[in-house]
């Protein structure tokens, strides 16, 4: 089991330079949603699983081995435009530092 402590939404610039908020909840279901080696039916009945926890989570998600795999595996895959920003840091080392329970 892995523990992934929900971040409070950070704050993000668009192109035009206007601040908006970046829910980590909504952002973590995007990268499921858009993450292409999800191609079976099975696989994706899997991440669907996972994004009904994302949903139900209040401040920690709890995943099976198997399903934090798949979370970091479609972070992994997720490729922002023109490029990360520092801003996305603390998105991306939540999902890195889950903790085993």
């Amino acid at each position: 089991m892995k523990i992934i402590t929900v971040p409070a939404d950070v704050k993000v610039k668009d192109q035009a330079g206007n601040e908006k908020d970046f829910s980590f909840k909504d952002a973590l279901k995007a990268h499921l949603d858009s993450y292409v080696e999800l191609k079976t039916v099975s696989q994706v009945r899997e991440a669907s699983k996972i994004i009904d926890k994302i949903e139900a989570s209040n401040g920690h998600i709890s995943l099976e081995e198997a399903e934090y795999a798949i979370v970091k595996a479609a972070c992994a895959k997720v490729i922002y435009i023109p490029f990360i920003t520092r801003h996305l840091l603390s998105f991306y080392d939540a999902v890195e530092g889950a903790t085993g329970a």
